[in-house]
């Protein structure tokens, strides 16, 4: 079977592997689509330590074999596996911290998301990680459970506030999620914060009012659309620093700024001092666990949150470095990779 993996010196190479041995517990999933994530892309510059570097966890799929000791799930089902599952039992899990578990990121897809077949670990299996694939979703829609996941956590950790105003720092598909997921949170007005016009053009399909942060006008529509205070609560789904910055500087005294998407290596912020006596609050989140996912899941299946028109590139795993290139330079939402 093919899979794309990185080699000894970080570069992307797709191999011939044989099938992944199925252990008592296990699945064996047959891939139908696997979307690329942005952390996918930091694990390519060698910038993302937070895991080993597999490639693809946005995967959905087909159930080809069942390990020993399974009953819930049976061969030919649809499924969207949760890459990393927490214990639920240590320290971190009770505090509600699951994603900071040490079992969390200790378990993965085998050999990875983007491969023609992959094994999921027995123990993600008996944590409840496998979810059905709803008959109203398709495998790409599917490819977005995992990254609405997130964007659920994230804006339960950020608190919205009812009828407040909200920036969202960047129009990618991390961008488009919370913006869709913010009326479900009681938002007031939202703003959205893009140098692309091309992804600018998507949050404007959605509703949004878009502003081009580099031309100096981000702070002036602010503070029209709050009453010269700044914004309530920013979101910043963007690595850029400069995004993070102008999120600081946008958002009210006494507000918030949530950190959703990953920041450059060695990115840094400068006159931390401001954090203070402004009474600003910058709350970070990272990924996902089963609560989130399970209604992500079911936001999908109703139709609550629009995925579809997001996909804007497939690529085959014989393409995937154009698919790469494509997410790396903002020329596409979503991409999603089938076999």
């Amino acid at each position: 079977m093919r899979s794309v993996l990185l080699d000894s010196r970080g570069q992307v190479v797709i191999k011939e592997l044989p099938e992944p041995t199925l252990r008592g517990g296990d699945l064996l999933v047959d891939m139908r689509a696997c979307g690329v994530c942005g952390s996918d892309l930091e694990k390519i510059r060698g910038g993302y330590t937070a895991a080993p570097p597999v490639l693809g966890h946005e995967a959905v799929g087909v159930v080809r074999e069942v390990g020993k000791g399974v009953e819930a799930i049976q061969e030919g089902d649809r499924v969207f596996p949760h890459h990393h599952v927490p214990c639920y039992a240590c320290a971190y899990c009770r505090a509600g911290s699951e994603t900071m578990c040490s079992d969390y990121r200790r378990r993965n897809l085998e050999p990875g998301g983007f491969s023609e077949t992959f094994r999921v670990p027995a123990w993600n299996v008996e944590k409840g990680g496998v979810f059905p694939l709803p008959p109203p979703l398709s495998f790409e829609e599917g490819t977005f459970i995992e990254p609405l996941a997130c964007c659920i956590r994230a804006l339960d950790r950020f608190r919205v506030p009812e009828g407040g105003t909200m920036l969202v720092s960047g129009a990618g598909p991390m961008g488009l999620l919370t913006l869709q997921l913010l009326p479900f949170y009681g938002a007031g007005s939202v703003l959205v914060s893009e140098v692309s016009p091309y992804r600018s053009r998507h949050a404007k399909r959605l509703g949004a009012r878009t502003v081009d942060p580099r031309g100096g006008e981000l702070g002036k529509v602010v503070r029209e659309e709050s009453e010269g205070r700044g914004v309530d609560l920013a979101v910043v789904a963007s690595s850029s620093p400069q995004a993070l910055l102008q999120a600081l500087d946008n958002t009210r005294d006494g507000g918030t700024v949530g950190l959703l998407g990953i920041p450059e290596v060695g990115a840094s912020l400068p006159e931390m001092s401001r954090l203070l006596t402004r009474e600003l609050s910058l709350i970070s989140s990272n990924a996902a666990t089963e609560r989130e996912t399970r209604r992500a899941v079911e936001m999908l299946a109703e139709g609550a949150i629009e995925v579809a028109s997001l996909v804007t590139h497939r690529v085959g795993l014989s393409e995937i470095t154009k698919g790469l290139a494509l997410a790396e330079k903002a020329e596409a939402l979503k991409v999603v990779v089938t076999p």
